[in-house]
């Protein structure tokens, strides 16, 4: 300690000499010293306020000791009332609120296991919620963190809005195929049917080619309804959302002989198809998941929620997340993700405390109306 003490007072007279050189002045060490910490806090004062993006000191115990102007452009949020009054979770919203404290306690004890960046939702002054982006890092020496926030609603909403259109174009493309295509070469493969069996009844050499077109024009007729099925595999507007849920429910069952029940859910009747179809496919891929990969004997997909979120857990009685390494998402979940990021969702994926996993899915109802 008295070598680190020695070297620090060594390093601080030394920029007191380059300081009076540069100054021109003849100034007390203590006034010297004074003058430097005065222009380093002005320094980076300015550089903190002026970061382009809103910004926060975060103290140990999660209050907000200093905030710039940017946060109250953006938020609405008087800086004054935030300052040493407010904890940090205070600005989140509620569904993130866990997250946010389990990453700001273990960036103290293990940061590598922490992302330095990740999606949050924010609270506005008017109640709003907006997304963002948080980047976070433990100030060096300290126990304090510095906190950015991106506010990226816009850009959420322009990849939602592009989605929607994506999948409204697909699905007239595969009603267009359906359709028009489909029932066009329907039409002519019953003709050339027709002609092959009047061909084979007058024995006529070209019998042969006529049924051999047919064939051809059967297979076109499969492969179309391939591609319709591909565009469209599920079409919710026809079908209905719960009723797609329930058929895909009995298919599991048939297909991989176990249980998998649906429960709640019946009042759900929201317009916005193209969101219930991303709902759709996340719980699809945590079924298949659950199915092909945890070795579960019984799954249930189950829809609750409030007058502002609804909630679909999947659960499972499989063999858990046991060797699986989150950080290490296979395909499938990464596009469970990158859904649940298009609707403004929250995933989660943990433990079943009985054994197996759960996935849930929570979604503000004002993004499926």
């Amino acid at each position: 300690m008295l070598v680190s003490s020695c070297t620090s007072h060594v390093t601080v007279c030394r920029k007191i000499d380059r300081y009076n050189k540069k100054m021109g002045v003849d100034m007390d060490p203590v006034q010297q010293a004074e003058k430097i910490i005065e222009d380093t806090y002005i320094r980076y004062k300015t550089i903190f306020e002026n970061t382009g993006t809103a910004t926060i000191l975060i103290e140990e115990d999660m209050t907000i000791s200093m905030v710039n102007s940017e946060l109250e452009r953006i938020s609405g949020i008087d800086k004054f009332s935030v300052e040493k009054k407010m904890k940090f979770p205070e600005l989140i919203a509620e569904a993130d609120r866990e997250k946010v404290i389990a990453n700001h306690r273990m960036r103290r004890h293990k940061p590598s296991q922490v992302p330095r960046n990740y999606p949050c939702r924010v609270k506005m002054a008017n109640g709003d919620i907006r997304e963002c982006i948080l980047t976070v890092a433990l100030i060096q020496g300290t126990r304090q963190s510095v906190a950015s926030i991106t506010d990226i609603s816009k850009q959420k909403q322009l990849e939602r809005e592009i989605a929607r259109i994506s999948e409204e174009e697909r699905r007239q493309m595969g009603q267009v195929l359906h359709d028009d295509l489909g029932s066009h070469l329907a039409g002519v493969e019953a003709m050339t049917a027709l002609l092959a069996g009047r061909l084979e009844k007058e024995h006529h050499p070209q019998a042969e080619l006529a049924r051999e077109i047919s064939g051809f024009v059967n297979q076109a007729i499969k492969k179309t309804r391939a591609m319709v099925q591909g565009l469209v595999p599920v079409n919710l507007e026809s079908t209905g959302f719960m009723a797609a849920i329930q058929q895909y429910a009995v298919q599991v069952e048939k297909g991989f002989e176990l249980e998998c029940q649906v429960c709640g859910g019946q009042n759900i009747q929201f317009s916005n198809t193209a969101a219930l179809t991303h709902v759709y496919y996340i719980i699809r891929e945590a079924v298949n998941n659950a199915a092909k990969h945890g070795d579960a004997q019984k799954i249930s997909i189950e829809f609750k929620g409030s007058s502002l979120d609804m909630i679909i857990d999947i659960q499972d009685d499989g063999r858990g997340m046991a060797g699986i390494d989150i950080e290490k998402k296979g395909v499938g979940l990464v596009i469970m993700q990158h859904r649940a990021d298009l609707i403004g969702a929250s995933l989660k994926i943990r433990e079943n405390k009985t054994g197996g996993t759960i996935v849930r899915c929570q979604i503000e109802k004002k993004y499926l109306l």
